[in-house]
Order: structure tokens, then sequence, then C-alpha cells
């Protein structure tokens, strides 16, 4: 029931609209994807930086919280991949109905441990892993991306409610004190 409530809600604050326009205001429709009580900060955004001495496109944003602090589902949808890959380490991709990707990398472990698996709904703050630090990572954090319906990285800050506004939200729907 309070999943219901918590889609209901987000569909009137932000209804899920589609196309793959660039997006330069921010405008939020993703919940926060680590627990807030333990986010810390963010440590490289989206966009151009220096990665092992060269200049490199950084498609996602890193969000550090303590190992083991967890990762949600930033809104509801089905779990399109899970997986290891070299940079990512462990991650899953997760559809939502606009065509839309999110994909949570880094996670401390398989999420099949956790009962993830593909083809499986989760709802919004729904667990989807654990913040780690496997593939290429220099601390335990979230590398969290998102992809367009054509499969583009979009900066996920312009989508992303804040870690104050997504726990605001959770009050307000009394899944949070």
């Amino acid at each position: 029931m309070r999943t219901v409530l918590l889609a209901a809600a987000l569909s009137v604050a932000v209804p899920l609209g589609g196309g793959a326009q660039a997006r330069t205001a921010r405008t939020p429709w993703l919940l926060f994807p680590v627990d807030v009580r333990s986010f810390d900060r963010v440590s490289s955004k989206f966009g151009m930086r220096k990665m092992n001495g060269r200049r490199a496109v950084h498609r996602g944003v890193d969000l550090v919280a303590p190992r083991g602090s967890l990762v949600v589902a930033a809104r509801e949808g089905r779990v399109a991949d899970i997986g290891r890959a070299r940079a990512c380490g462990w991650y899953v991709t997760v559809e939502h109905e606009n065509s839309w990707r999110t994909v949570y990398c880094h996670l401390r472990s398989d999420p099949r441990r956790l009962g993830i698996a593909e083809g499986v709904r989760v709802p919004a703050m729904g667990v989807v892993g654990e913040v780690g630090s496997t593939g290429h990572s220099t601390g335990p954090h979230l590398h969290f991306t998102l992809l367009d319906d054509r499969g583009q990285a979009r900066d996920p800050l312009l989508a992303l409610f804040t870690p104050a506004e997504t726990l605001q939200v959770l009050k307000r729907m009394g899944l949070a004190r």
C-alpha cells in the first residue's frame, strides 16, 4: 500500500513525461538513491573530468556513503540487467516506465545475494544493493548513471530530488520520521 501511495505522490509531483530532450534546468523526478541518513557528499559530478591522466566524460555522479549503506531504486521500474563490469564493478540497471534507465555501480557484492533478479519489479526506494567499492573505485561510493530513452547519459543531479527533499517525500508518505 505504501508503494502505491509513494508512486501516486511522485506522479502528482513530477509526471514521468518521456522524450530525450536535453535538460538544463533542474526538474527532479527521481528519489535520492542512497540512504539519506548515511549520505556524505557528491565526490564527482557529471561531465568532463581528468581520469587516469587524461580528460574523459564522467557519465554519472559519485555519491559517497559508508560501505554497506543501502542503495535504493530512485523510481519504480523493472530490473533490466545485473552484473559485474571491469570499471563499474557490481551493478544493477533499472528501466522505468518512460524507457529511461538508472544504473547503480560499485555495489558491495552481487545484488542477487539480496534477491534482486533480472525482470523483477522494484518499487521506488526498494533496495537494489549496498554501497561498495568494486570495479575502478577509490573508495566506497555509488556511481549513479541516468540514461535517456536513446541510451544517452544525462546529468543525474538535474533529475534527482536532494536528500532533504527525498526525506520530506518519505515523511509525507509515513515512510520516515
